[in-house]
């Protein structure tokens, strides 16, 4: 028998875990790439993304509020469309999570590297040492990991704030003239590497059930809208206005010569620490939103039932203990095929992308009212984006057959146990429907 989670999220500390999910460690290569891509015109990209963010973290914030589930968006699309649908949701999750945990491990590393003069087997270790400290706080309980996402969420603020304003100070308003040297097309290519960088309005939606005030999921999202908008613009002004970009220059740290620009060359030891404890953020709030995911999944039925067992307490330590293994596993293939960020980040994107793209179909159909208007139009925007993945899509399609293929067989094989031995404890009152969550266990949850 599950005890029951004694919600441990309050307002600073879900906007902490918003904060730290959507901000991720693409703000520091990812201004300079887009402007690389488009220019000065690329601020307009990065306008439209926080724009689009609006609506779609208000809508996650209303599905996770209408029933609180630590299957998340997962859960959402499982009312809208069946648990077939849910499974294949939550696999093209799980699934791009090892490679994607290699992206900021990476930047994570290569930051940390630069502080003692190491190489890429620096980076890989110092990276990872980053993923392994996050799934052992999240091990220890969820306070002591949300704890930890405040204390970096306010050096990761403070330092960006500083860096941003002093190099505000020191713009060259020539930096902007042409302001789209590549043409109107390039912005949207620009959109479309950022895409990125606002990923994570849905890794908070399995701890909706933690928060202790349901209504303060709401305004946790748009506490993070704000903050995440205000610091991204800052820095893409920044980087345009000081011209801190240029080939090659976003995959060697591009804040470093921003810093170097305004503070002298002894900030790069500064921005070196910055690089490394901004990593954390991101790191440690998806390992608290996909073990959990993981969890629930199975105890639908969707992934083995023995990954489904959480301690006393309601941490899910075997889903954690399973993450963990995969994504270093997907560190040693990075590092052993000489993988690098661009290569990873295509195969993740596409998996986020075709999750919102369910997301938002699944909102269209359980919302009203205005909500049901926002999610249509973070439904537009998705499948605008989805097109641009190209061959991946064969990925995504594979990975859809093999989650509704094994969804069948964990039925059949519930249904099969069901018949011979009767109704057990726990399967009583959800024969016909073993993948279907009741609604005493996710208040168990």
């Amino acid at each position: 028998m599950r005890a029951a989670v004694v919600p441990s999220v309050s307002l600073a500390r879900g906007v902490a875990l918003y904060v730290g999910a959507v901000l991720g460690t693409g703000i520091l290569v990812l201004p300079a790439i887009a402007a690389d891509t488009a220019g000065p015109a690329s601020i307009l990209a990065w306008l439209a993304l926080i724009g689009v963010s609006y609506p779609m973290a208000l809508t996650y914030a209303a599905l996770s509020q209408q029933r609180p589930d630590t299957a998340g968006f997962s859960g959402a699309i499982e009312r809208a469309f069946g648990p077939a649908w849910g499974a294949v949701a939550g696999w093209l999750y799980l699934w791009q999570v090892p490679t994607g945990y290699v992206i900021p491990a990476l930047i994570a590393g290569n930051y940390g590297a630069s502080l003692i003069g190491g190489g890429r087997d620096a980076a890989f270790a110092l990276g990872y040492g980053l993923v392994a400290l996050a799934f052992l706080l999240n091990a220890i309980g969820l306070r002591v990991s949300t704890g930890a996402q405040l204390v970096s969420l306010g050096a990761i603020t403070a330092g960006i704030a500083l860096i941003a304003g002093r190099a505000l100070g020191h713009i060259d308003p020539r930096s902007f003239h042409p302001f789209a040297p590549h043409g109107a097309a390039a912005v949207g290519l620009a959109a479309v590497q950022l895409f990125w960088a606002f990923v994570g309005w849905e890794a908070i939606t399995p701890l909706s059930a933690e928060f202790q005030r349901p209504r303060d999921i709401r305004r946790a999202s748009l506490l993070a809208i704000v903050v995440v908008g205000v610091l991204y613009l800052a820095l893409a002004i920044a980087t345009v206005g000081t011209r801190a970009y240029g080939p090659g220059l976003a995959a060697s740290a591009p804040l470093v010569r921003m810093a170097a620009g305004t503070f002298g060359r002894s900030a790069a030891l500064a921005i070196g620490v910055a690089g490394f404890v901004l990593s954390f953020a991101p790191i440690n709030a998806y390992a608290a939103g996909i073990s959990r995911l993981a969890s629930a999944l199975a105890r639908r039925g969707q992934l083995p039932r023995w990954l489904g067992e959480v301690t006393p307490s309601g941490t899910p330590r075997r889903a954690l203990g399973i993450m963990s293994v995969l994504c270093l596993a997907a560190a040693a293939a990075a590092y052993t095929r000489h993988w690098g960020i661009a290569d990873l980040l295509p195969l993740s994107t596409s998996s986020f992308i075709a999750t919102y793209v369910l997301s938002m179909a699944a909102a269209v159909r359980l919302l009203r009212g205005r909500l049901r208007w926002l999610a249509a139009l973070s439904l537009a925007a998705c499948c605008t984006v989805l097109i641009f993945v190209g061959p991946l899509l064969v990925w995504l399609g594979g990975v859809g057959v093999c989650a509704i293929a094994c969804y069948r067989l964990l039925a059949m094989r519930g249904a099969s146990a069901l018949s011979s031995n009767g109704p057990t404890t726990e399967s009583r009152g959800s024969a016909g429907r073993p993948a279907v969550m009741l609604e005493a266990d996710i208040r168990a949850e």
